[in-house]
This record gives C-alpha cells, sequence and structure tokens, in this order.
C-alpha cells in the first residue's frame, strides 16, 4: 500500500476552528556551512526551529515536510539569502502566510592570549533568525508593515570581564588609610541581535570584535600568568558597571556598516550579590525592536 493511500486525518477540519499562531519543530540538529570572514568554511552542526501559521479551517501541518523542505539546502553556505529561499520553500511546501526559521550555532574564533600569544579555538553561542509572511500578521515576533516582508537577524553572546568601579574606589579608600582591600571582578555577557537589510551582510566576527573593543576586558582559553597578570592590569585600567558595557557597545554595534537595527542585552553576574545587574538597550528606529523582543 502507498502513502497516497494511507489514510490522513489532517485533512479533516479541526473541532475548535480557531487559527493558530505558531506551529512547528524544534530541536532539530542539521549539519551546515558557514564562510568564515578570515577565509574558507567552517563545517558546523546547528539546532534548527521551523514554523509556521495555520488558519482555523486547517487541522495541521506535516511536521515531517518541514524538514524535507531544509535537506536540500545542507550543502550550501549558510546566509541571509538562503534562508530567505528556505522560508519561501516552507511557505510553498507547508502552507501559510508566516514563516519562521532559526539557526542555533557556536562559531569557533581562534584567540591569542593576551602576552604569551598562546593559540587555541573560542566557541561563541551564535543564531540566525529569518522571517518571511505575506500580510501584516501582529503574531510575529516583530510585527512590520506588508512592504517589508522578510527579516534577517543575527545574534551573538560574547563573554567578558567587568571589574567594578565601586569595589575600586572603596579599595583605594582602604589604601589611603593604609590599609587593604581588593576589588572583584564579575562573569558578565553581552547578548547582541541585530538586523541587516538585503543585500547588506554582517559578518558575525565583525559584531564579536565590536563587543570586544567596547569592553575591553576578555577570556582567554590559554592563559599563562604573564597574561593573568596583563589582564588583571588591563581590567584596573577599564572599570565598569553594567551602565557603562552597555553604552560602550551600543556604539560599538552602532558604528558597524549593514547593521539596520539592534537590542542588547547585558547581565554581570554578581560575585559579592546574590542578584544580577542587567541593562537592555535597543536603537529605537521606527517598527524596529522595542522592549517587546527578548534576546
Amino acid at each position: 500500500m502507498s502513502s497516497i493511500d494511507l489514510p490522513d486525518i489532517q485533512q479533516y477540519k479541526p473541532n475548535i476552528q480557531i487559527p493558530i499562531s505558531q506551529v512547528g519543530v524544534e530541536n532539530v540538529e542539521v549539519p551546515f556551512k558557514l564562510e568564515s570572514k578570515y577565509g574558507g568554511f567552517h563545517q558546523m552542526v546547528a539546532n534548527v526551529s521551523m514554523r509556521t501559521n495555520l488558519d482555523e479551517n486547517t487541522k495541521g501541518i506535516s511536521m515531517s515536510r518541514l524538514i524535507r523542505t531544509l535537506k536540500p539546502y545542507l550543502d550550501l553556505p549558510l546566509k541571509h539569502t538562503l534562508i530567505k529561499l528556505i522560508l519561501e520553500d516552507i511557505r510553498e511546501n507547508v502552507g501559510g502566510t508566516a514563516s519562521f526559521i532559526k539557526f542555533e550555532f557556536k562559531l569557533p574564533i581562534i584567540k591569542k592570549s593576551i602576552k604569551s600569544n598562546n593559540e587555541f579555538p573560542l566557541y561563541y553561542k551564535c543564531r540566525f533568525e529569518g522571517q518571511l509572511h505575506i500580510r501584516h500578521d501582529e503574531n510575529l515576533i516583530d510585527p512590520i508593515p506588508d512592504e517589508h516582508y522578510f527579516r534577517f537577524y543575527q545574534g551573538v553572546v560574547v563573554q567578558y570581564a567587568s571589574y567594578c568601579p565601586c569595589s575600586s574606589e572603596l579599595c583605594q579608600h582602604l589604601t589611603s588609610q593604609g590599609k587593604m582591600g581588593f576589588p572583584h571582578n564579575q562573569r558578565s555577557f553581552a547578548h547582541i541581535l541585530v538586523e541587516s537589510k538585503e543585500p547588506d551582510y554582517v559578518w558575525l566576527e565583525n559584531i564579536i570584535e565590536a563587543v570586544e573593543l567596547a569592553v575591553k576586558n576578555i577570556p582567554y582559553p590559554i592563559i599563562k600568568r604573564v597574561d593573568e597578570q596583563g589582564i588583571a592590569e588591563l581590567a584596573a585600567q577599564n572599570p565598569m558597571f553594567v551602565e557603562d558595557a552597555i553604552r560602550n557597545i551600543s556604539i560599538g554595534i552602532n558604528g558597524i556598516p549593514g547593521v539596520h537595527d539592534w537590542i542588547i542585552k547585558c547581565s554581570h553576574e554578581e560575585s559579592i550579590h546574590t542578584s544580577e545587574a542587567i541593562a537592555i538597550n535597543w536603537k529605537g528606529i521606527g517598527g524596529g525592536f522595542n522592549g517587546r523582543r527578548f534576546i
């Protein structure tokens, strides 16, 4: 018996006839290629989510058809143009008026320690997101007018260290009294999401470089004592609150060619408090990122 002869319950109308905003699959692991800014290609593995919307008269979608639609693209370098093609195929093969896809992966970049020049790869959490829709749809992550029916986003997470200015100042006060104190550092993270418009393309490496240049104090996969001393010296020269960090990063991201819009969240994992210090900022353009978009 062929699959054509088998019954398909999805052909019936649903018992409750209301539309569904998004339906699909997630946690799909796929191999893919990614071009490096520094030359060549990375052979990588991504965790993929794919979704579409559903009208009130259709019971369900073919989940496997989403994955089958993705399969022919796995040997091609992943960029915004390819993501747009995938979304167009999802709309054609699966249906719906809006389609969404997200690739989450770790991008390796060779990092050289600050003094000893030891090299080792450091892996950055990254993601690509694409949205495609036919009409204005309030259920999209970022509702937009009809004429801007395709949107492409790139996200990165960058770790850094934040040397507390308050702690530093209090230690200097102790020193003036002939006493000793030691300032504290905090493990910190910048979550960045940017939007670019066709035909512009923004390298993930450019986003990472802009953040690290802004915060100065970054981790390294391999350090020796000479590196640790250099890192401590650099930290003392660049104390920062979470407010300082996000202001510096905002300027850096805003200066990257091709970035249309951005939203940033900085999180400082406090070493002497039970809470975390956070700051969120966005570019503030009309129809762009705002407080409704969490990164």
